[in-house]
């Protein structure tokens, strides 16, 4: 190779160093023997708010890095990562210019006695791995409790009905027997009122029972599970509710049956209490790829802005939270004195799982 040649090809690979230096998006801090910033690519200066004339010869390094972080402190300078000849990777806090503090991953590097002795350390932010990682934390324990409240309700249910349920059909059976007795006239008409007292028990626990946890959600699936609580929701509400089905007629994983009718019940018990309805339309429809509800009444509407001042906002929250662990999402359409829509969807595959999942997600 001519000379001329190679001196071409050795200023196109200090170009191409410069270039990646330059457009880098981690931080390269260059740090003299004194600890001082001697140099600084852009990004540097991005994460620490001082421009590259403000870091190079006058910021000392230390006035930027507030310790490293070990396994018994979260920032320490005792034996600071300056003191060795390299450190892969660690963790560390920085301070910026107008004095914000934050973590960043770490590595460094000493060049050598022919460099001058420098220091490279390389930063990258850690603020918005730390803000996802808290998210998935936060939506994983979501999905626990979401996860122990449908166990526990249908636990109750199941022992409501199973339990208390038929002991009080048990009492309704035997006063009944007694009433047939040639009993005392006052005597009979003491064990008819409490006969009709344990009617009525009965069936406030057998309602209990189906409030908790329908046994039709788990035997018969979503679409007879939501027209049962239809029924029951205009008997107790008088409120116009229909429900139409488009697609169909099939069953879905336990997780998607669960967070839908749960959705469906928040969305309706919402309209009853805070929304003034006079009627309420569902519409469930399967298009092979995803289901789709659609709960939308003609009540007041509110600001979706202000959910909290109308005290719902843990239940939509809830609805919303059930949708997205399941790959799914939640909308909600309202406006004041045009009533309001909730709609989710939730993709799924063939056999009617939740096509996206969060790790952990709930199973119904």
């Amino acid at each position: 190779m001519a000379w001329g040649t190679e001196g071409k090809t050795a200023d196109a690979t200090t170009s191409f160093l410069q270039s990646i230096f330059e457009n880098v998006t981690d931080a390269i801090f260059i740090i003299d023997h004194k600890g001082y910033v001697s140099g600084a690519n852009p990004a540097a200066s991005k994460m620490t708010g001082w421009s590259l004339e403000e870091l190079t010869g006058k910021v000392h390094f230390c006035e930027i890095c507030r310790g490293m972080a070990t396994c018994t402190a979260e920032a320490t300078c005792v034996d600071c990562f300056g003191k060795q000849l390299n450190l892969p990777a660690f963790e560390m806090k920085i301070r910026t210019k107008d004095g914000r503090e934050y973590p960043v991953v770490a590595s460094s590097t000493r060049l050598g006695d022919r460099e001058g002795n420098a220091l490279i350390v390389i930063l990258r932010d850690m603020s918005e791995q730390q803000r996802m990682e808290r998210e998935r934390f936060q939506r994983m324990m979501t999905n626990y409790v979401i996860q122990a409240q449908e166990e526990e309700r249908k636990r109750v249910s199941r022992d409501l009905h199973d339990g208390v349920g038929q002991a009080l059909y048990s009492i309704l059976v035997g006063l009944k027997v007694v009433n047939q007795l040639d009993l005392a006239e006052p005597v009979k008409e003491h064990l008819l009122e409490v006969q009709l007292a344990t009617a009525r028990a009965l069936e406030e626990v057998r309602n209990m029972a189906v409030e908790l946890r329908p046994a039709a959600l788990d035997d018969l699936g979503l679409v007879p599970a939501i027209r049962s609580y239809v029924k029951r929701y205009e008997q107790t509400f008088g409120i116009n509710t229909r429900l139409s089905v488009v697609g169909p007629r099939r069953r879905y994983a336990s997780s998607v049956e669960t967070a839908l009718y749960r959705i469906c019940q928040e969305a309706m018990t919402n309209a009853a209490k805070y929304a003034d309805a006079d009627r309420i339309d569902i519409r469930l429809e399967d298009t092979g790829d995803r289901i789709e509800l659609e709960v939308a009444d003609d009540g007041c509407g509110f600001d979706p802005n202000e959910i909290r001042v109308q005290g719902t906002g843990l239940g939509l929250y809830g609805m919303r939270e059930r949708a997205h662990l399941l790959g799914g999402s939640l909308q909600i359409r309202s406006a004041p004195g045009e009533g309001t829509a909730i709609h989710v969807v939730i993709p799924l595959t063939e056999e009617g799982e939740p096509l996206h999942v969060d790790p952990g997600s709930y199973r119904g």
